[in-house]
């Protein structure tokens, strides 16, 4: 397992294994980055995943940092751009759609997963002119507004392909399956 973190720019090679991208609440969403690498590794045990996350030197994925060019961009939406775009092309963007944790909730006073609503419609929005691209998405039952992100997926992409995976092992497993 290869851990792409911000700003750094990394060299991918896909001899190693696949790339995905952990996208999802961060601030409240307590650490379901480490159970998805945790499923992704029982399928696959090389790969890379990107997650926008600033981790302590502690945290137990650091170890499995990959180096790179650090702070080759500017801002870390550069970066999220930047890996989100390549992982729908090239490898499967995994939106998991975590409740906010009830012992670490969001503290600055922004509503929770405010920017993960805003990269669902967009990426919504991509997939309706693009349909090859791979994209999964999973959501913790309780997540609020998640009727409203089904009939909205449903409404753009117009036939029930498109599937909300109801946990996080189904969701990593349907991405792996898009990344073949």
């Amino acid at each position: 397992m290869r851990i792409i973190l911000p700003k750094t720019l990394c060299d991918i090679d896909p001899d190693y294994g696949p790339f995905f991208f952990l996208a999802g609440p961060v601030r409240g969403g307590g650490d379901w980055h480490v159970q998805c690498c945790e499923e992704i590794r029982k399928h696959v045990p090389h790969f890379y995943a990107a997650l926008p996350c600033r981790y302590a030197a502690d945290h137990p994925l650091m170890p499995f940092r990959l180096g790179g060019k650090e702070g080759h961009f500017a801002h870390q939406l550069s970066w999220e751009r930047h890996y989100l775009a390549l992982a729908a092309t090239s490898g499967c963007l995994i939106f998991w759609l975590a409740c906010e944790s009830k012992t670490e909730p969001r503290t600055d006073g922004n509503p929770f997963a405010m920017d993960t609503r805003g990269e669902l419609g967009e990426w919504r929005g991509r997939m309706m002119s693009d349909r090859n691209l791979r994209v999964v998405l999973g959501a913790e039952s309780g997540f609020p507004g998640l009727d409203q992100i089904r009939r909205n997926f449903d409404e753009a992409l117009g036939d029930s392909e498109f599937v909300i995976y109801p946990t996080l092992a189904e969701t990593v497993a349907a991405a792996v399956a898009k990344v073949g």
